[in-house]
């Protein structure tokens, strides 16, 4: 890793991509599962930012954090 904290190389580059590719999928796969338990969710587009914003920022962050 580099000090902008850029990948230093390509095998670093696609691990940090495979990683987010598989949090936003299942982010999508448990939002789909609770709109078809709960359609009401899935009409309120704030609710659906609101959920991105804390699945895939905030969780990743607070996982990060407990880590170390």
């Amino acid at each position: 890793m580099r000090r902008d904290g850029s990948p230093s190389t390509l095998r670093e580059a696609l691990v940090r991509g495979r990683r987010e590719l598989t949090l936003y999928l299942a982010a999508g796969a448990v939002y789909v599962a609770v709109g078809v338990a709960v359609p009401e969710l899935l009409f309120a587009w704030a609710a659906a930012v609101g959920y991105l914003l804390l699945v895939v920022v905030a969780v990743p962050f607070v996982v990060r954090r407990l880590r170390q």
